[in-house]
């Protein structure tokens, strides 16, 4: 249960990373983010990727019938691409899976939870 909750709170960080990104200058962006695994630019603008695999987390609890145990993980993964347009954010897309329900961008949390805190705290603009 603690699971599923946490997972839906980072959830809700990536949704929030769609808007509040929106303006940050790539400077930032590479400041709070690190750098992409992936750059490509296109007639769109330029295109940075962070790929992002966390550790799986779960529980485990003995089956006594059994003599074994019965393991409830979580594996996710996640790709966030941040489209840029003269050194700006324009756009945040996710491409992520997830094996808990309601917690469909929980694994890109991690990749805009820093930029979220710098845009939250004032010590970035958003243009």
């Amino acid at each position: 249960m603690a699971l599923l909750g946490c997972s839906a709170r980072d959830s809700q960080r990536a949704e929030d990373g769609r808007e509040q990104l929106v303006g940050l200058r790539a400077d930032d962006l590479r400041l709070c983010a690190g750098v992409p695994n992936l750059t490509a630019q296109s007639a769109g603008g330029d295109f940075w990727t962070y790929d992002r695999s966390p550790p799986a987390s779960g529980v485990s609890a003995p089956v006594p019938v059994i003599g074994g145990s019965l393991s409830v993980s979580a594996g996710s993964t996640c790709r966030v691409t941040f489209q840029l347009v003269d050194q700006r954010v324009t756009r945040v897309g996710y491409a992520a899976a997830s094996d808990l329900p309601l917690s469909q961008n929980a694994a890109c949390a991690p990749v805009v939870q820093g930029c979220l805190r710098l845009v939250q705290d004032g010590a970035v603009r958003r243009e």
